[in-house]
């Protein structure tokens, strides 16, 4: 008949259709698969040992498609953790994540397992960049600070920087009552700042960084 299709030409387009089914199908299912909230931290918590963050990225469902090949699908990802994690979302931070990603997965096994600390003590550790998070980690290993374990045994809390020092004394007045529980008289005047240079910074140290002061034990 005039005007009918080619048989072969039917049957090449009824191929390409099938394959844009099945690739938007994948697709899908990738999609409705991913992990978030508490479900993803949980997942992230249960493989920080076992994972590289490429492999929890893909493990979590965000993957994106090219060619039938699976890619991590890494802003998505950084984003819905920062989103669990009750962070205000912010994109900027999310595309840094991205780029430590690869900074994070070139860390010997020692040195992310310590940043893996690191983050979960200090939080906002997500929003900066790879080469900002190893100064820090450089500058804990001038206090013999190499490992998960020596931070989290070593760390007590970080405060604000103040210009007059004042955070020496906020973390002395920290230590009595919130650490030690002691409950002072309302009387009582205490120079808590002269007490951190007469007592506490023989058994503390501190570092200033990116507009913190991270406080430490010396007996760790």
């Amino acid at each position: 008949m005039q005007g009918a299709m080619p048989c072969c030409s039917l049957t090449l387009m009824c191929h390409l259709f099938t394959n844009v089914l099945h690739m938007t199908t994948i697709q899908m299912e990738a999609n409705t698969a991913r992990l978030v909230g508490d479900e993803l931290l949980a997942y992230i918590n249960g493989n920080e040992s076992s994972m590289s963050k490429t492999q929890q990225c893909l493990g979590a469902g965000y993957v994106k498609y090219i060619d039938g090949i699976g890619y991590p699908q890494f802003t998505d990802f950084y984003t819905a953790i920062l989103e669990a994690r009750g962070i205000e979302r912010d994109i900027k931070d999310a595309e840094r994540k991205v780029e430590c990603s690869t900074w994070y997965d070139n860390l010997t096994e020692q040195d992310q397992e310590l940043y893996d600390m690191i983050e979960d003590r200090c939080p906002e550790f997500l929003k900066l960049n790879g080469e900002l998070c190893r100064e820090f980690m450089d500058e804990l290993s001038k206090y013999g600070i190499t490992t998960a374990e020596q931070f989290e045994d070593a760390y007590f809390t970080q405060l604000s920087y103040a210009y007059d020092e004042s955070h020496f004394g906020e973390f002395v007045e920290y230590m009595i009552t919130e650490v030690l529980c002691q409950e002072l008289p309302e009387y009582l005047v205490i120079d808590w700042q002269a007490s951190w240079y007469r007592n506490y910074q023989h058994d503390f140290f501190s570092i200033e960084f990116d507009g913190e002061v991270y406080f430490f034990s010396t007996h760790f």
